[in-house]
């Protein structure tokens, strides 16, 4: 009776440490397209500004001189380092002698009839002087009463470059006139200009004044009208460039100029600017359309380019729904689940952006990625949370990533605790410990059978042997 006890307190232990020490984890998304127009600037970059969405490019992060787009910077320099802007300047010769020293790439600049000594002059009025009639002197003379001298506050425009990611411009002056180290590109301009638009609304006011009266100095004894460079936003005449749905930012251009050889080169003409209609905003830069003509006239190439692609983008593209939070994406196989072996995954939110009208959103291509952990058969374990992320899909269209979602799942799924309590059990007895344990209670239960047998044996003997002698005591 003893061995039967210690055999069931065997079996007890081995199977409260099954129960207990078992390892249970052993149970387990922007597109570009080509402008169907005619453009004969190199470069540029148009973003639409509702959906933060490239809408074209070309050549966007090919070098470039800026021109007079150079301005830009400086005028952001300006707002972000002078707290009063009515406050008076001083105009020096150390804003003017550059254009004076025998460099042709900088003789006879655009101005704004700013004189030396003058007085009553304000930074305001320099603002004005700079964007509205692209005066290079000045911007010399910002930079000078900014700064102090005119290399500190190109650095500044450097920093300031730096800081908005403009990893491939250098500055080397305050107006743009051409030099070799007076550089950007399409996209970097794109950077410096959407930062004024977004954070300095003043500048972009400035930018747009059709014109603008300055003080009177030496060379204009009575004050005098200066008027915007930019003829997409002068609705005077017969302006044929006039475009109503335009704002200006910058103009830039150069009609000739010299590299460090002495070689001569054919100018060119740069433009930034925007332009709302219908409730779509746009933003658009250009670069190195030619400044002449064939005929070797002013070409104002820069203003068709701009018409042209924003005609193009208001008739072309429309805002249209790719996907929504309650499309089903695709599903997955859940092990264990109580209710469900099946989970829907949806978008972690819809995705809506500009694409042309005539698009069929069905040519939208899927790339989806399952991230959640899964078993050797491809199916993710209970238990699944509604809510929970489950993977990616990317949304592609000829060849580009124009948006990625999380899926999540669309439903919760609970663990069936008697399938994992089953499953559990079957592991167990897959374990070549488990088994090496059974094998071993077999041969302890074989080998209590054996001695009981071997007792139960000798207990016979002894008892039969007893019979016999109490038969012959008897017989006595």
């Amino acid at each position: 009776m003893r061995n039967i006890k210690i055999t069931s307190l065997i079996t007890a232990f081995l199977f409260t440490f099954v129960v207990f020490f078992t390892d249970i984890a052993d149970i387990k998304a922007e597109a570009a397209f080509t402008p169907d127009v005619d453009i004969s600037s190199t470069g540029y970059y148009m973003v639409n500004l509702d959906l933060d969405t490239v809408i074209a490019a070309k050549n966007e992060h090919q070098r470039c001189y800026p021109a007079s787009i150079t301005k830009v910077m400086t005028a952001i320099i300006a707002l972000e380092n002078c707290s009063d802007l009515s406050r008076e300047v001083a105009v020096t010769y150390g804003a003017t002698n550059e254009f004076w020293e025998g460099d042709p790439n900088y003789y006879g600049p655009g101005n704004c009839g700013l004189d030396v000594g003058q007085s009553g002059l304000t930074m305001m009025d320099c603002l004005y002087g700079l964007l509205v009639k692209s005066g290079c002197e000045a911007g010399n003379v910002i930079g000078i009463n900014i700064a102090g001298d005119l290399p500190t506050f190109i650095d500044l425009m450097n920093k300031k470059a730096k800081e908005i990611g403009m990893t491939n411009t250098h500055f080397s002056n305050t107006h743009g006139l051409w030099h070799p180290d007076n550089y950007s590109t399409p996209y970097d301009l794109y950077l410096m200009c959407r930062y004024a638009y977004e954070k300095h609304p003043t500048l972009i006011d400035i930018a747009n004044a059709q014109e603008y009266v300055l003080p009177a100095n030496t060379y204009n004894p009575e004050p005098y009208t200066i008027v915007n460079t930019n003829s997409m936003i002068r609705n005077i005449d017969e302006n044929v460039y006039y475009y109503e749905y335009a704002k200006n930012i910058k103009t830039g251009s150069i009609d000739v100029y010299w590299d460090e050889a002495g070689n001569e080169h054919p100018g060119f003409m740069n433009l930034a600017s925007t332009a709302t209609q219908n409730g779509f905003n746009y933003i658009l830069i250009t670069t190195g359309a030619p400044y002449h003509n064939t005929e070797g006239t002013k070409s104002n190439g820069h203003f068709l380019d701009h018409i042209a692609m924003y005609k193009w983008a208001f008739r072309t593209f429309d805002i249209m729904e790719v996907i929504t939070e309650n499309s089903v994406i695709t599903d997955v196989d859940v092990d264990m689940g109580e209710e469900a072996d099946v989970v829907v995954l949806k978008p972690s939110s819809g995705f809506s952006t500009l694409l042309p009208k005539n698009l069929d959103t069905n040519v939208i291509q899927q790339d989806i990625t399952i991230t959640a952990d899964m078993n050797d058969n491809n199916e993710v374990v209970a238990p699944v949370e509604k809510g929970q992320v489950m993977g990616t899909v990317e949304l592609i269209l000829d060849g580009e990533v124009i948006a990625t979602r999380n899926l999540v799942a669309s439903q919760s799924i609970s663990l069936s605790q008697f399938e994992y309590t089953m499953r559990m059990i079957n592991s167990i007895f897959e374990k070549s410990w488990f088994k090496l344990c059974i094998g071993s209670l077999a041969v302890l239960i074989i080998a209590d059978l054996i001695l009981n047998g071997v007792r139960k044996s000798r207990i016979a003997k002894l008892e039969a042997r007893q019979r016999r002698r109490n038969n012959v005591s008897k017989k006595w």
